[in-house]
């Protein structure tokens, strides 16, 4: 069994072991992206996308994507996947398909193993959904001579994903991009097009931009555009019309400034730069060319930037602008060092290095990540990142990432490592005294790095190896290393002291404690110990048994210690220091002896081994390649068996090294080297070792070898414009220095050391790196290493620049005469040979044996090759692009070559008017096409086009050069004329021109309005008016009027304006201007505009807005006490511009704030005053008041200030209000009393006066301080038979107030029943209870009654009488109210109390009428009803549109009426109001149904509406009636009536603003035509036809068959239409059926009032006492206001229809009920009745308030006929109207639930809600 139990212990240490040690084996590596994914990533929906990411590591890292948030990413089928080699592929979609959080958003690439975990940086991912798109040209015109610049504007939904890839010189000749351009065309890397050194013929030229969708590569060309080009005459001086303010570009790129300017003559360029001390002038070099108005920098660099200057100047003067470029170059992140291993407990420090071309960049915004989780800002200093006290949490992978402010980041990663940290002890074993017999387990916890190891000890000896001992250990997840023993019966051989030693190879640490087992003394087996020489030997006696009390050691029979160096310690080991092998060695005897004799002995043998010693040795200096060299490494001292070992940098002697080593004796090793060389070069070991140590020393030997190639050059070819690496790395002891040199001629000239600038790189390892490459890089390198050992080495190598073909311009453009032969060359450079193809249009390759016309030939340059095409007897078919492809071995190229072939003009096209003036056209046409012809000169005809009269052409000539264009002048305003053009050249003229008929522009109008008057309407609105200039002063229609108006008081010279359009006729004009400050002055003025521009402005007016109540409250109001019955109030007024008028005064209102049942009505007192301060007197004594301050004009009282609350000081009180004084025995007397009604402050205290009365003898009197909460007093001793007479008194702090009736008693034997309570009144809010007291002497009997009805106890559900007499009502409710009596009887006496007791309840709704509406308001009033025994405190208004959301309003208590503003016109608006108490809030009361004024618009007469003309028609869309809501729009259609009743319709508006008039043009003469139109406003819809007929041709009346088809057509629609007439049979038919059921169910209800009224509660019938007879109840019950502000209780109350407000409410009856809630004393519902009073013709006048009442009212209709500003013959025959309204308000729905019924004799409809 112990066998197998050691077999178990040995195989746990050894998987330990392993385990320990795998976290920190050297293949372990943290996870490093490959190929990390860009920052930004798009793609279209139609193709898809995909981000590659990679990571290598040891274990191999695991790649995973995750949301900006954290989250993982899933794959969703069919939209994204993640692939196995971390890719994740975002798939193609449908535009519908799109998701924001798939397809723009935020992912990250995570890499993790076991060593951390490193995060990417963030891709931000854009899907873009491909939409179709255009593009336009946008010229910027110029003079001839200049530059003209053509820019392509692209729509800016998709600016950032397109680009222009070329230019279209019309016909076929392409633009490509580039820095240098061909002389005449630049295309910039930009997008715009420079056209340079303008000429009069480049007008004709059309030029196209073509654009590519860089994600779909989609191609889209606009359409073709012109040139403008200014004809300037004599000097003038340059300006700069365009230039790149800001042009930023990356490093490596080309970068172009540009710079246009236009003067006359054409300008010349200078640039300059400004990023030194001062500005120097730019130059042109291999990377700048200056191209005029371009400066293009090629592979620009950091240097590059700043702030560059271009100067254009002529004779005229120059102008000049600054211009910036911005080079961003890229960064390189790095963290030092990458990899660190630092000490558990100690402090690792990371930095993170940003360079940009291997120098520092500045500070920059630095994140740390520690296994892809951002670190808190606290661990970062700048740059650095310190990490404090290393603990295993911290290591892993640390990553700095850095982020631009353009937004690009940039990160590197670092490995944190634990180095070495020695154990430390986590948890030990204690030290335990047992009995023989029970299992005993000793657990040792350890924590280091490397894990520790965990061997046990008993004794210092191993333990012993029996079944009983079991050891088991095992590493917890945080690395820490758990070991126990197990023993599973201890004995009495099994104590001792047990150590537990944790051992790593960075050190060691123990722990011991005695394991005590009771029992004889026992000494174990010592096995044999051996000690190293100079050490200390402790040896400890292996004794089990306990106690012990002594243990002694000997040795040669003599008890130890016996030497200095020996001793023997208090636990009975044995110390010896320092150990000697002569005199230690030997055996040593341990006895131990118990207190009761028993002892036990056992021996042990200890020997002593001395350690070895190395004497120094060292290798020589100076040793170089080829000499030998030898050491000694000899052992000085030390015991056998010694053994000599060699090792070099730390490893054993390689069999390659070449090294001999002989054994000279046991103690001495020869190391010899016959040959040394530089591997020989390092650290050398002698290791000695014996049983006792193992002793090393080492030395250095440094071989000195010269350098040697590691990567010798070599001769390298690179291509044009490519970057080469040229490498040369050499080695030698020391490390060899690396120069590179360039030969300045041939191979064997002079040669110039190469140094850093920018395209050319040294780097650290010797290589050499040149960027974009030119052919003044060719030639001959030489790289030399020196170390200072020899001469050096040294390697020439030529480099060849390989060039591709490539040519100076990439387009060209010739010219020639048909039948002529056309020349067409081009010059191309590059390495030979060069091949040249000629192609005619880019695939068409031509062949001179298979085309006559033609022969090529072709020469070789210094540069390169020059070729030539000859085309003979060209003619307009060998017009086109022709290319000129050059290649050779390196890559190939192209030249487009234009050739246009000229033939005798065309008739010029396109002839158009480019500029028409009222004394001048300015024409402009193009050639019939292209490169034609040669054109001499160009000849302009024009003439009137009077078709009443001809007029001969007149002709002016265009030529030197030929323009495309005329100025035409001298001719008249407003007048047709034709024109044409002939193109004249060497073969002849061309035909006209088509004919272009142009009409002269009138000008600007040259008078003023005139009669311009302005007049106040209110006070924000002024109304202005005036009258069009005259006739002959306007200069072309009227389109409208300019009004400005400014503040008179501003100063302030600038006039608002605000345009409105005229009737084109120059009728009369007015305009409302409203939003105006009140109460202010305005300067108003007036022009007129046509479309040339506005007139002069008329001569000014002035006009002031009406007053209007101050908008604001007085200001900083506040009060002060002056005493107990007076307030001072003082003030400031309202801000100047919120008076709104001249101040009359202020009203001061105040009320006290008391909490009675309910408060007099002229609690709330007001008073005036027009000073700032007022005292107000006749106060309540120590009350608080509520001040309320408004200031007020003319126009009547403004804004209230808030309440201000100001209480009123203290004064004495007033007397009590009552005292009793009863007799309690035939000694004492027992008084009580009530508190002040009037206590004018806080009672401090009470003061009772007592005197004793004999007849009329005073005897005594004395007075009695008491407690202010006490109102009794019992006064015992009292002289039987006597009289007391007794009054009381109260105090505040101001002093002693009235005395008390005085009341007196005689004492007396005989008590009789009386009561000491008070009754009265008491008020109790409802659901709480109420404690009635009746208090008596007498020992009396008790009786309480309700009213006349005697309450037994338990009587009432809610009461319980109480012992001491008192009467407990709880739950209370409004049915609880009322008299309480309480009556005492003893026999002796009786007595009687009342307590009036009042439950307040919350009040019940409010009585709710309307009183008047408007357009966009509604009058209500209110009556209050029961207000539940309580003041209200205030009410709640809630309204809401018809299907729109409920608003609520609070109002005052005070408030019986209120106005709502601001309303949608025609529309219905539900209204209901509740009230509150301090109890609660009544139920809201019923919903009214009321409808603002104002209908759908209506229809005006055809005649006012309609004016046509031949081919126009004049449509006075003012003369349509909006019926009281304000038109907002109209919608206006137009066919022509046919025989097809199918026609379309033309639509000319379907969103046309309010307006005069319009003109509907383009009508054929002496046709019948259909309108149709629609009128929108607020509250409906109105939609009507009109047919009417134009005029003839001469402007006659159209024959009499098409007026008469007209009016019976129109005949036809309206009756022909079955449609129509279906719905109005079936509506006629349902109003018929829907009177006769309302005026049956109304009959009804009729007779059902009266008993309805009966069924009254009680609360009901107290409200109604004031009520005389049922006439008046009645009356008061059909209640109705006419228009007024407030009611008033005198108001006259309607009799007749007449006097009834057309939007007047009544309530009709009030049924009887209980209500459903318990404390309600109204009825349970109440009707209520909208008596809508209509006129019978209500088609105008909606927006204004109802007319006073008349009698006469309903026997009279009002009819307006349209106003009509012309007075035209016989327009309604040539027009006819067919009407249809279509009302959409809300007021058309029909409920269920509401009933009309109508009254004939007044038009009275009433609506039951």
């Amino acid at each position: 069994m112990w066998i197998s139990s050691r077999f178990f212990v040995i195989f746990l240490l050894l998987h330990l072991d392993t385990t320990c040690s795998e976290p920190f084996e050297a293949h372990l590596r943290g996870p490093g992206f490959v190929m990390e994914p860009p920052g930004r990533v798009e793609f279209s929906n139609s193709s898809g996308g995909w981000l590659d990411c990679s990571a290598s590591g040891s274990p191999q890292p695991t790649v995973d994507w995750v949301h900006a948030d954290g989250s993982a990413v899933t794959e969703i089928h069919g939209v994204r996947r993640v692939l196995r080699n971390g890719t994740l592929v975002l798939m193609p979609f449908a535009a519908a398909a799109y998701h924001q959080d798939v397809h723009n958003t935020i992912y990250r690439c995570i890499a993790s193993n076991s060593v951390g975990r490193i995060v990417s940086r963030d891709v931000q991912v854009r899907a873009v959904v491909a939409q179709a798109y255009k593009v336009d040209v946008e010229v910027l015109s110029a003079s001839r001579g200049c530059t003209a610049i053509l820019r392509c504007v692209v729509p800016t939904f998709v600016k950032e994903l397109v680009r222009v890839v070329s230019w279209v010189h019309e016909p076929a000749i392409y633009i490509y991009p580039s820095l240098q351009g061909d002389g005449k065309f630049h295309l910039l890397p930009t997008g715009e097009l420079l056209i340079h050194n303008l000429q009069e013929s480049d007008e004709s030229q059309s030029f196209r931009c073509r654009s590519m969708h860089r994600l779909t590569r989609q191609v889209v060309v606009s359409s073709p555009t012109r040139l403008r080009i200014n004809s300037h005459r004599g000097i003038i001086s340059p300006s700069v019309v365009e230039h790149t303010a800001h042009v930023q570009v990356s490093q490596d790129e080309g970068a172009v400034l540009l710079c246009v300017a236009q003067g006359c003559p054409s300008p010349e360029y200078s640039w300059y730069t400004h990023n030194g001390a001062g500005p120097l002038p730019v130059l042109s070099g291999p990377r700048v060319r200056l191209l005029g108005p371009i400066l293009a920098i090629e592979a620009v660099t950091g240097e590059d930037s700043g702030v560059y200057k271009c100067t254009a100047g002529n004779v005229g003067g120059e102008a000049s602008a600054e211009l910036r470029l911005t080079v961003a170059t890229p960064i390189q992140v790095e963290i030092s060092p990458n990899v660190l291993s630092v000490h558990m407990g100690g402090t690792a420090e990371f930095r993170c290095l940003v360079t940009s071309n291997g120098s520092p960049v500045g500070m920059q915004n630095i994140l740390w990540y520690k296994d892809g989780r951002q670190l808190p800002s606290s661990g970062r200093v700048e740059d650095t990142l310190v990490v404090p006290r290393v603990s295993r949490e911290n290591r892993g992978m640390y990553q700095c990432v850095v982020r631009r402010p353009e937004g690009d980041t940039f990160q590197a990663t670092a490995e944190l490592q634990l180095g070495d940290a020695p154990p430390v002890l986590l948890y030990s074993f204690i030290e335990q005294t047992l009995q023989p017999g029970p299992a005993v387990s000793l657990k040792c916890s350890a924590a280091g790095n490397p894990t520790p190891q965990i061997s046990w000890t008993l004794d210092g000896f191993p333990l012993p190896s029996n079944g009983r001992f079991m050891i088991g250990q095992y590493i917890t997840v945080h690395g820490d290393v758990i070991s126990h023993v197990n023993i599973s019966h201890v004995m009495v051989e099994d104590g001792g002291e047990y150590a537990c030693n944790a051992e790593n190879r960075a050190g060691r640490v123990q722990h011991a404690a005695r394991l005590n087992i009771y029992g004889l003394p026992y000494i174990r087996l010592i096995p044999k110990v051996t000690a190293v020489s100079g050490e200390t030997l402790n040896l400890k006696c292996p004794v089990a048994g306990y106690p012990i009390e002594e243990i002694h050691w000997e040795r040669g029979g003599r008890e130890l210690p016996d030497d200095i160096r020996q001793r023997v310690q208090p636990d009975g080991s044995l110390t010896i220091s320092p150990v000697q092998k002569n005199s230690d060695s030997g055996v040593y005897t341990c006895w131990a002896r118990n207190k009761q004799g028993h002892s036990a002995r056992r021996s042990g043998e200890v020997t002593v081994i001395v350690p070895p010693s190395i004497e120094p040795f060292a290798f020589q200096e100076g040793l170089a390649e080829g000499m030998r060299t030898r050491t000694v490494c000899g052992v000085s001292r030390g015991d056998p068996p010694l053994k000599l070992i060699w090792l070099k940098d730390g490893d054993p002697l390689p069999d390659l090294l070449g090294a001999n080593v002989t054994m000279l004796d046991q103690y001495s090793s020869l190391l010899s080297i016959p040959s040394l060389s530089a591997t020989h070069s390092g650290e050398y070991t002698c290791v000695a070792k014996n049983p006792a140590a193992e002793i090393k020393y080492t030395a250095l030997l440094q071989v000195k070898v010269p350098p040697r190639w590691i990567v010798e050059p070599v001769d390298a070819n690179v291509e044009r414009n490519r970057h080469i690496m040229l490498h040369c790395q050499a080695q030698g002891v020391p490390t060899p220095s690396i120069v590179w040199k360039k030969a300045t001629g041939s191979k064997s000239g002079e040669y110039e050391e190469v140094r850093e600038r920018p395209f050319t790189k040294l780097l650290g390892n010797g290589s050499l790196l040149l960027q974009h490459v030119k052919e003044d890089r060719e030639g001959f390198y030489l790289c030399q290493a020196n170390n200072g050992i020899g001469t050096g080495i040294g390697k020439v190598i030529q480099l060849k620049v390989n060039s591709s073909p490539y040519f100076s311009s990439t387009s060209r453009s010739v010219m020639v005469k048909k039948g002529d032969t056309a020349l067409l060359q081009c010059a191309v450079s590059g390495d030979k040979p060069i091949n040249i193809v000629w192609m005619r249009s880019g695939k068409n390759t031509l062949n001179p044996s298979t085309n006559y016309k033609i022969s090529v030939k072709q020469e070789a340059t210094p540069d390169g090759v020059s070729a030539e095409l000859q085309i003979r007897t060209v003619d307009a078919t060998d017009s086109g692009p022709y290319f000129c492809r050059a290649s050779n071995l390196y890559g190939n190229d192209q030249q487009l070559v234009q050739l246009q072939v000229q033939e005798p003009p065309l008739p010029p096209s396109v002839l158009e008017a480019a500029m028409i003036s009222s004394r001048s056209v300015n024409l402009k046409w193009q050639p019939k096409s292209l490169g034609t012809g040669d054109v001499t000169k160009y000849l302009v005809e024009f003439r009137e086009a009077d078709p009443l009269f001809v007029e001969q052409w007149q002709q002016i000539e265009v030529k030197d050069p030929p323009h495309f264009n005329a100025l035409i002048e001298n001719l008249k305003p407003a007048t047709r004329y034709a024109f044409r053009v002939i193109a004249e050249g060497s073969a002849g003229r061309s035909a006209p021109s088509q004919e272009l008929i142009v009409r002269t522009e009138p000008q600007r109008p040259a008078g003023p309005p005139l009669s311009l008057s302005a007049r106040p309407l209110s006070s924000t609105e002024l109304l202005i008016s005036w009258v069009a200039p005259l006739p002959e002063l306007r200069h072309g229609d009227i389109q409208g009027y300019n009004v400005g108006y400014k503040l008179s008081s501003s100063g302030n010279t600038v006039y608002n304006f605000t345009s409105i359009s005229g009737d084109g006729d120059g009728g009369n004009g007015e305009l409302l201007l409203s939003g105006l400050a009140k109460f202010a002055r305005y300067t108003v003025v007036v022009q007129a505009f046509n479309q040339v521009g506005p007139g002069p402005l008329s001569e000014p007016t002035a006009a002031q807005t009406m007053e209007d109540v101050p908008s604001r409250p007085p200001e900083d109001v506040r009060c002060a006490a002056l005493s107990s019955q007076s307030l001072q109030v003082s003030w400031q007024p309202p801000p100047i511009y919120h008076t709104n008028g001249l101040l009359q005064g202020y009203k001061l209102i105040f009320e006290p704030i008391i909490d009675d049942i309910q408060p007099s009505k002229d609690e709330v007192e007001s008073r005036k005053t027009t000073a700032l301060t007022m005292v107000l007197t006749g106060l309540r004594k120590y009350t608080n008041y509520s001040i309320q301050v408004l200031a007020h004009t003319r126009m009547g009282d403004g804004a209230v200030s808030k309440p201000l609350f100001c209480h009123s000081e203290e004064d004495v009180p007033e007397a009590p209000a009552d005292i009793k004084v009863v007799s309690s025995s035939s000694q004492s007397l027992y008084i009580s009393w009530l508190a002040p009604t009037e206590p004018n402050g806080v009672i401090t205290k009470y003061s009772l006066y007592t005197r004793v009365v004999n007849g009329r003898e005073e005897l005594n009197n004395e007075k009695r301080s008491l407690p202010s909460q006490q109102a009794y007093y019992e006064a015992k001793g009292l002289h039987p038979h006597m009289e007391y007479q007794f009054w009381v008194t109260a105090s505040t702090r101001v002093g002693e107030g009235k005395s008390s009736r005085v009341s007196s008693q005689i004492t007396t034997n005989r008590v009789p029943a009386r009561i000491i309570s008070f009754g009265g009144p008491v008020v109790r809010p409802w659901r709480s209870t109420v404690t009635l007291p009746c208090t008596a002497v007498g020992k009396p009997k008790r009786e309480w009654f309700k009213g006349d009805v005697a309450l037994r106890q338990g009587g009432l559900h809610n009461s319980q009488m109480l012992d001491s007499g008192d009467l407990i009502i709880s739950s209370l409710q409004l049915a609880d109210g009322g008299n309480y009596s309480c009556q005492v009887d003893n026999g002796i006496g009786t007595d009687r109390l009342t307590h009036t007791l009042l439950v307040q309840v919350p009040p019940t709704s409010p009585t709710l009428y309307v009183t008047s509406a408007t357009s966009s308001s509604i009058l209500m009033h209110w009556k209050c009803g029961f207000t539940g025994n309580a003041p209200i405190t205030g009410y709640t208004l809630f309204y809401r549109r018809t299907n729109g959301n409920t608003d609520e309003m609070q109002l005052s208590r005070h408030a019986s009426s209120h106005e709502l503003k601001g309303l949608v016109c025609g529309s219905t608006y539900q209204i209901h109001m509740s009230a509150q108490n301090k109890v609660g809030t009544s139920p809201t009361s019923t919903t009214l149904h009321v409808r603002t004024q104002g209908q759908s618009p209506g229809h005006p007469a055809s005649t006012a509406l309609l004016a046509p003309n031949s081919t126009s028609l004049l449509v006075r869309l003012h003369s349509w009636p909006d019926n009281g809501c304000p038109l907002l729009y109209f919608v206006l259609q137009y066919r022509a009536v046919t025989e097809d009743p199918d026609a379309e319709w033309v639509l000319v508006s379907n969103a046309l603003k309010p307006q005069r008039r319009i003109m509907v043009n383009n009508l054929r003469p002496s046709t019948l035509y259909q309108l149709r139109m629609e009128a929108h406003n607020v509250a409906g819809i109105s939609q009507a036809d009109f047919s009417f007929v134009t005029l003839t041709k001469d402007g006659d009346p159209p024959p009499p068959e098409i007026m008469h088809r007209g009016h019976s057509g129109h005949t036809t629609v309206i009756l022909g239409n079955i449609n129509l007439l279906i719905p109005s049979v079936a509506a006629v038919s349902g109003l018929i059926c829907t009177i006769i059921m309302v005026v049956v169910c109304y009959r009804h209800m009729l007779k059902n009032a009266q008993p309805l009224a009966e069924q009254a509660n009680h609360i009901q019938k107290e409200s109604l006492d004031n009520r005389a007879n049922s006439e008046a109840a009645q009356r008061e019950r059909y209640y109705a206001t006419i228009h007024k502000v407030s009611m008033q209780n005198n108001d006259k109350i309607p009799e007749t229809s007449e006097d009834i407000s057309p939007y007047a409410t009544f309530q009709l009856s009030e049924a009887g009920g209980n209500m459903s809630q318990p404390h309600h004393g109204g009825p349970a519902n109440t009707l209520l009745h909208s008596f809508m009073y209509h006129e019978r013709a209500l088609a105008e006048g909606c927006s204004s308030p109802p007319p006073a009442a008349s009698k006469n009212r309903r026997r009279h209709s009002r009819k307006t006929e349209p106003e009509s500003e012309e007075s035209e013959s016989d327009q309604d025959q040539l027009t006819s109207s067919r009407t249809e309204s279509s009302n959409q308000h809300e007021g058309k729905i029909k409920h269920n639930s509401r009933l009309i019924q109508h009254f004939p004799n007044h038009n009275i409809s009433i609506t039951y809600l």
